[in-house]
């Protein structure tokens, strides 16, 4: 080594002595960055994202990082970490991806962190299926397949309606209902890598279990649980729920299936070791009993985060970065109030793949009291997918509304204002 690079490499090192290490902090974990800088808080960026598509989410996703590393393998990336800084103060996960990684840097660097002999469960949706059940909580009858010429046949043992979904997959990419033998098909044709870029070997075929499903939010310390919010998931109208980009809501605190999803939350916490952090559990209630859908050892996304921080008193951001560091959140004092019940309605295509023609009445929408965001995620003239997943909608509308029938109110108004109009064209055909 020359002496410059030599002179360099201790430079750095001394830049990141004590460093936070952020695992995958882009999208939803971004805000990470700048509660790091608050504290004066050196930051070594981990990714874990197959880098094609880091790239094409997140170009920026470096910037704010003291240094930056790339990699899936934790034992690697471990001695990457070790070169840079001589004390790791905490490592956070700040995405979905990151959860099973985290959990091993935390252990080989001797920091706080959820327990290794569940992390893959909490993260691989078969391990966590096995877990779950192993420990009396309830999923759906599942099989898993890793040639997908077996999904077929898988479905028919389980009985249809089915739910064919990546065993790492996120934000409902690559995930089908199918109620048909003829809805098999487009399987076979699905891109086989899941929303971060990594390859899909290998799928969950379970059972389409009906019911409300609900999205329970708590923060964690020392195996001590707080309820941040619970959310549904649920349709425009009365038809079966059967994908969660339609319409969030934060639920009404009397709701009884509400209550028989915290309860089971709380279950699912500690059948899967949750110690530390933030923790969104996901759980279908049918006839009264709550079915474990999907645990991730972090934040929520779809910008929920973002909400809280606006129109509420958590800080999300801070607390989990404080937990990590062994200081005090403020949410385990102080439980969480919002200046109202959150939601927020996406805009979907439900067509085949096209061109957006036109989405007409954003800007009546924009003006509506109670709408505080409008994130557009395509203008006219733009080539669109059918939405089937977080990122494919059209666009998305953020709400805050004094009471739950309010919210379904204006969402209403907000569905019923907004025009859209999707020129059908072959996917294969449209403009790169």
């Amino acid at each position: 080594m020359t002496t410059l690079a030599m002179r360099t490499e201790a430079r750095q090192m001394r830049l990141c002595r004590n460093a936070v290490v952020l695992v995958d902090g882009v999208l939803n974990g971004q805000p990470f960055k700048p509660a790091c800088a608050e504290l004066g808080l050196p930051i070594v960026g981990v990714y874990t994202i197959e880098r094609e598509t880091l790239q094409r989410m997140a170009p920026a996703h470096a910037d704010g990082d003291t240094a930056s590393v790339y990699g899936s393998d934790p034992a690697v990336l471990f001695g990457q970490i070790a070169e840079l800084t001589g004390r790791v103060r905490a490592v956070v996960p700040a995405t979905e991806p990151a959860v099973y990684c985290a959990a091993l840097l935390a252990d080989r660097c001797g920091v706080p962190g959820n327990p290794v002999r569940t992390a893959l469960a909490r993260r691989n949706k078969r391990a966590m299926r096995r877990l779950a059940a192993a420990r009396g909580v309830r999923v759906p009858r599942h099989e898993s397949v890793r040639d997908i010429r077996g999904i077929a046949a898988a479905a028919t043992r389980i009985g249809l309606p089915v739910i064919v979904k990546p065993v790492t997959g996120a934000g409902s990419h690559n995930v089908f209902l199918v109620r048909s033998p003829a809805e098999l098909l487009p399987i076979a044709a699905a891109n086989r890598r899941d929303l971060f870029g990594g390859w899909i070997d290998e799928w969950l075929v379970e059972e389409y279990v009906r019911g409300r499903e609900f999205a329970v939010n708590t923060f964690s310390v020392a195996g001590h649980h707080r309820l941040i919010d619970v959310w549904e998931y649920r349709l425009p109208d009365t038809g079966d729920y059967d994908n969660p980009y339609w319409d969030f809501v934060q639920a009404d605190d009397d709701d009884p299936d509400r209550e028989a999803a915290v309860e089971v939350a709380l279950q699912i916490l500690d059948a899967f070791e949750i110690e530390l952090g933030p923790c969104h559990v996901e759980i279908k209630v049918d006839k009264g009993e709550g079915v474990l859908i999907e645990i991730g050892a972090r934040l929520p996304g779809a910008g929920i985060p973002t909400l809280w921080q606006h129109y509420g008193s958590f800080r999300p951001y801070r607390d989990t970065l404080a937990a990590y560091l062994e200081h005090n959140p403020t949410v385990l004092a102080n439980p969480p109030r919002f200046a109202g019940r959150l939601g927020m309605c996406f805009i979907r295509n439900d067509g085949p793949a096209g061109v957006l023609r036109r989405l007409d009445g954003l800007a009546e929408v924009r003006r509506m009291a109670g709408v505080v965001g409008v994130i557009t995620r395509a203008a006219p003239g733009d080539p669109v997918p059918t939405t089937r997943s977080l990122g494919t909608e059209l666009a998305k509308i953020q709400i805050c509304a004094p009471s739950g029938r309010a919210l379904t109110e204006l969402m209403t108004r907000v569905r019923a204002t907004l025009a859209v109009e999707v020129v059908p064209v072959g996917w294969e055909e449209l403009p790169a």
